[in-house]
């Protein structure tokens, strides 16, 4: 079996500027909003509704609805649930999924603090109240865990990274040679300076030669020895032939069979500070405003580990000594911060009695984020005399992220003052979303990127249904449903993710100041697949994941009214 190339995707940051995709575009635009457990328990069909602190960041007319003021905080479980499965040799979609392994990640977080401070004029009519608000609301939660593995004995993580050396001289590799070909003794030159053709290196690449886990093979008269490699997990065997060039041709393939393994592990949240200004017209029409000061935390962490069933079939010679490969394990971590500013306005009005109307539309955000990235490989053998490891240097790029504009409309109706259905529909464009230049808006560093996300990404359409019952005064019981539809990928195919929530709630209002809601949602993801790394072989595709996502939620309000 020749090793041919099909495709090199790089996995890591290849240069000192990130490698940014449309997929951390859409991570970093989205929102899942959290709130109250009284939104959450409504499956936040609130944009009609109001009077509640986790509806402002929906519309910023919530606010001036009730005539009160109001404190909330509201702590969150999260649980994360993932189902993985392997497939070492996916063809044509009709994959074999074996393996399944389950990992579940617990996450606590404050969802929503916040208070609101209404001012009554004393009319009746015209101006009659003007609420100030400052709020504190999540609106995206990263929490996910997975791994899961298989036996492959047709491709292997390190043959990728052998095929992605090929042309960089192994002594550039290994911090001994600059671009000029002069000698240095600097490990972290070549992560961040390109080679005597001006290509920079993968920075996977670079640890696994510094490892140990690639090194050049054959014959060291040929010419191009220097520059072609092979993995740990290969053996090779000569053909008898030579190219053009003199150098001679060999036939390369695993040595044996490999368990491997994938896993990663995801932690974060985006979060709204909003400042918001409420008025009440007549107690028949609200409009709001928000300031909003959006924060990112995200961390990313995977590894990919091969070990060999059995390591005699991974002989490596040395000139002075023979050992076996056994394992190898590469990580990649990954994190980002950012901050930015954006602004909201909406309506609420009620036309007749019991029903209401409402609207919002909320500016795109600029946030400038920051990133870090650092990669590292360790490679063992039954003679630990020649194991190697390898840390990258910390890599980071800082840039700014446009997010697209987002509208939502609702309606809702009170029945005998018993209760009230209410439904929204939002609408958010991720095909607008554009990676900029963090001191200026030139975007000519990004426009491959850019043209991806226009050309591919489309418009995200979110439904929410609430429902709200007293059936005594004091103990209302709620339920939500929320489907939304995730931006379409154009390609040889168009495929649509698909979320859907369900949620239930219920609360206690005390007849003094005092009340508090509880909320449980639960929320099914479409169908992850994931490629661990690159197809390289003409006749095998490389390993598949299909990871199977959702996640149940548990929220408790505290809240008091004065």
């Amino acid at each position: 079996m020749k090793k041919t190339v099909l495709a090199i995707t790089l996995l890591l940051a290849a240069v000192s500027a990130g490698a940014q995709t449309m997929y951390d575009a859409l991570t970093f635009s989205q929102n899942n909003y959290y709130g109250t457990a009284r939104s959450i328990g409504m499956g936040n069909a609130m944009t009609a509704v109001g009077g509640d602190l986790g509806a402002v960041g929906i519309n910023p007319a919530g606010s001036a609805v009730f005539n009160y003021s109001q404190f909330t905080i509201t702590p969150n479980i999260t649980l994360s649930s993932m189902n993985a499965s392997w497939s070492p040799y996916p063809v044509n979609g009709s994959d074999t999924f074996t393996g399944e392994v389950n990992r579940k990640l617990t996450r606590f977080t404050m969802p929503n603090v916040g208070a609101t401070i209404n001012f009554n004029t004393g009319r009746r009519s015209g101006l009659v109240g003007v609420t100030y608000g400052f709020i504190f609301n999540s609106v995206a939660n990263y929490t996910g865990q997975m791994m899961t593995g298989g036996q492959n004995d047709k491709t292997s993580f390190q043959s990728l990274m052998a095929v992605d050396a090929e042309n960089y001289d192994i002594d550039f590799l290994n911090g001994y040679l600059n671009a000029k070909g002069e000698s240095i003794d600097e490990w972290d030159h070549p992560y961040n300076n390109p080679d005597d053709r001006g290509m920079y290196a993968p920075w996977n690449v670079i640890t696994s030669a510094q490892a140990g886990a690639i090194s050049n093979f054959g014959d060291s008269n040929d010419p191009d020895y220097y520059w072609r490699y092979i993995g740990a997990t290969e053996s090779f065997s000569p053909t008898g032939e030579m190219d053009q060039y003199g150098n001679h041709i060999y036939d390369i393939f695993l040595g044996g069979p490999l368990n491997q393994a994938y896993g990663r592990k995801v932690t974060g949240n985006k979060s709204d500070a909003i400042m918001n200004l409420g008025f009440n017209i007549s107690n028949r029409f609200f409009i709001g405003a928000n300031l909003g000061l959006t924060t990112l935390s995200y961390s990313y962490d995977e590894y990919i580990k091969e070990a060999a069933v059995d390591p005699s079939d991974f002989r490596i010679d040395y000139s002075d000594a023979t050992t076996y490969f056994t394992e190898f394990r590469n990580r990649y971590s990954y994190s980002a911060t950012g901050a930015g500013v954006y602004g909201k306005i909406g309506f609420i009005a009620l036309p007749v009695d019991g029903l209401r109307i409402g609207a919002a539309i909320q500016t795109p955000t600029t946030l400038f984020i920051d990133e870090i990235w650092r990669n590292s490989v360790d490679v063992h053998y039954q003679n630990s005399a020649y194991d190697g490891d390898a840390t990258s240097p910390e890599g980071n790029f800082a840039y700014r992220l446009v997010t697209p504009y987002r509208a939502n409309a609702g309606i809702a109706y009170t029945f005998m003052r018993m209760g009230l259905i209410s439904v929204d529909y939002e609408i958010t464009d991720y095909s607008t979303m554009k990676f900029k230049e963090r001191d200026s808006n030139w975007s000519d560093t990004f426009d491959g990127v850019n043209q991806d996300i226009s050309r591919a990404m489309g418009k995200s359409h979110n439904l929410r249904v609430g429902f709200e019952v007293k059936p005594i005064p004091e103990f209302p019981i709620r339920a939500g449903y929320n489907f939304t539809t995730i931006p379409e990928y154009t390609g040889s195919q168009t495929l649509t993710d698909k979320i859907n929530a369900f949620s239930v709630g219920c609360g206690y209002y005390s007849k003094g100041s005092f009340f508090a809601d509880i909320a449980a949602r639960y929320t099914a993801f479409s169908d992850e697949y994931i490629s661990p790394y690159a197809d390289y072989l003409s006749d095998y595709a490389s390993p598949m994941i299909l990871n199977k996502r959702d996640r149940f939620d548990v929220t408790a309000t505290l809240g008091w009214r004065f």
